[in-house]
Order: structure tokens, then C-alpha cells, then sequence
């Protein structure tokens, strides 16, 4: 059964004048940057979407690329959060155009299908997240965004907003270069510290 309180991950929604937009594996997949391109709403990604993310980011094809991008994204956003996941971390700073925040999927959330779509399919457990984010929070506006036309159809048919993510935009190298810093481990040198030679050595 749907829990009618509001779950953890999504207390610190912000106004319903934005909208809360629900992330299909596949757009992610179509376009890493897809993550700082909602400009002032906030994005929500379900456990299952990590989950085949994860399961597609091995291989040469520019979907492993893409999925193996999109993770690290998530990695840096995550990494550098300066709030508690559960509160949503602003995108700010990552995006030029992004103000809104991302919200993961922190807890299980069993929403309430129609018994003819199957609870196990990724699909379907990631209707099931917009359904419960729907009906947990009726002052926002939750749509879910793939790029499956037959997933959107499913959405739609459960009263459920559904959109497809229209940006083509080429993934350029630039795009995949870290913009931050990353810290090394204290114990960096001590394992890896005699096996680097200096060229200045044989000079």
C-alpha cells in the first residue's frame, strides 16, 4: 500500500509553482547533461534507474559512454553536496542554467500498480515511484520524462503526466571533462608511491 506521509527523500520540495520531473534510464542514457537541463525544477531519479544505469555502463557503444557519464555526474553532484541527500542537492553550480535541486531515491517506495503490469520490470517500479511522488505530493506537478513511447503510453493511461525528452544535443569531449577537484587518499603514496619514478631521475 502507497504511504501517505511524505517520504524522506522529497520533504524539502520547493514551491509547486516548479515542476518535479521523474528520470527515465534512457534519457539519462540519451544525454548525460540531461541532469542540468529542467533550468528552475527539480529532477528526481528512482533507484531503478541507478540500478540500470549501472547495469549498462560496461562496453564501447555510446550508451555505455553515456551511462558510464551520467554516473559520474551523479557521482560529483553527490560528492559535493553541501545538504543531506534526503533535502535535495541544488544543482546550481553545475549547471549554467540549472537552479533547481536533485532528489535520489533514498527508500524503498511501493506504489500501486494495476496487477497486469509487473511489479519486478524496471518500467514499472519506475511508474510506481511517479504514482506514489503523485499522490504523496498533489501541490507539485510530477511528470514522468522517458523516452519510451510504450512507457509513456503506460504513464498516461494511469493518469499520469508524461514527456518526451526532446534536447539532441551531441555529447562533446568538453563535456566529459571533471570541472571539480577530487581529494587523493591519505594513504595515495604509501601504496602507489614506489612505482612513480621522476623523469628529472634519468636526466
Amino acid at each position: 500500500m502507497i504511504q501517505r506521509k511524505p517520504a524522506p527523500v522529497v520533504t524539502k520540495l520547493r514551491a509547486a509553482s516548479t515542476k518535479l520531473f521523474v528520470l527515465d534510464t534512457n534519457v539519462l542514457m540519451h544525454d548525460p547533461t540531461s541532469l542540468f537541463r529542467f533550468e528552475e525544477h527539480d529532477i528526481y531519479v528512482p533507484m531503478a534507474t541507478l540500478e540500470e544505469l549501472d547495469a549498462n555502463k560496461k562496453g564501447m557503444s555510446e550508451v555505455s559512454r553515456n551511462a558510464r557519464q551520467s554516473s559520474r555526474y551523479l557521482d560529483e553532484i553527490v560528492s559535493n553536496a553541501e545538504s543531506e541527500i534526503a533535502d535535495g542537492i541544488s544543482l546550481e553550480s553545475f549547471g549554467k542554467d540549472a537552479t533547481g535541486r536533485l532528489f535520489l531515491q533514498t527508500e524503498a517506495i511501493n506504489g500501486e500498480l494495476p496487477a497486469r503490469l509487473a511489479s519486478g520490470k524496471a518500467d514499472n517500479q519506475i511508474i510506481g515511484v511517479v504514482k506514489h511522488l503523485q499522490e504523496v505530493f498533489p501541490q507539485r506537478q510530477v511528470i514522468l520524462v522517458s523516452k519510451d513511447i510504450n512507457m509513456r503510453i503506460k504513464a498516461r493511461a494511469l493518469e499520469l503526466a508524461a514527456e518526451d525528452y526532446f534536447s539532441d544535443k551531441v555529447l562533446e569531449d568538453t563535456d566529459m571533462l571533471f570541472s571539480g577537484v577530487r581529494a587523493l587518499p591519505e594513504d595515495f603514496w604509501d601504496k602507489h608511491g614506489k612505482e612513480i619514478e621522476s623523469w628529472q631521475q634519468h636526466g
